[in-house]
């Protein structure tokens, strides 16, 4: 039993420390964190598409499409991945260094890829499709990154 109640009802535990708003460094810190997750995400979503296009009569007819839809999803993805390791914070410089990193990769294998590069496909083709990775790892971002609205009792 306790001697003087009341003492012990007056001790204080310690505050955890909060930790400071995030800076820009701790934000690329972030977005370089997020994005061995992403493109882990993005692989098993590609090994889940892959095995649902094998089911199908045709796996060629929509190989295309479906990655195009895998990609985006991934960088959506990716964006609030990177704004929830952020805490919510920063959502545009996350975005903005998520779709970088991507445009990044996918520009390097191109590169490192004999027939990625073929010659029927335009080369303005395939700057709007990796152009158009900045949009959807904006829209993860954001979407990350809205409070949610409180009930007022």
């Amino acid at each position: 039993m306790l001697r003087n109640p009341k003492k012990a009802a007056r001790r204080h535990r310690p505050a955890k420390e909060k930790a400071g708003v995030p800076t820009l460094s701790t934000t690329v810190k972030c977005v370089l964190c997020a994005f061995p997750i992403t493109v882990g995400v993005g692989l098993l979503l590609l090994v889940l598409a892959t095995a649902l296009l094998l089911l199908t009569k045709d796996p060629d007819r929509y190989h295309t499409v479906t990655a195009l839809i895998l990609l985006y999803l991934t960088a959506f993805i990716g964006g609030a991945i990177a704004t929830a390791f952020c805490r919510r914070r920063f959502a545009l410089f996350c975005g903005f260094g998520e779709a970088l990193l991507w445009i990044l990769l996918l520009t390097l294998m191109g590169f490192c890829l004999p027939h990625a590069w073929r010659h029927d496909t335009a080369w303005s083709i395939a700057l709007l499709e990796r152009l158009l990775l900045l949009p959807a790892s904006l829209a993860g971002a954001f979407f990350a990154a809205r409070q949610k609205k409180r009930r007022r009792r």
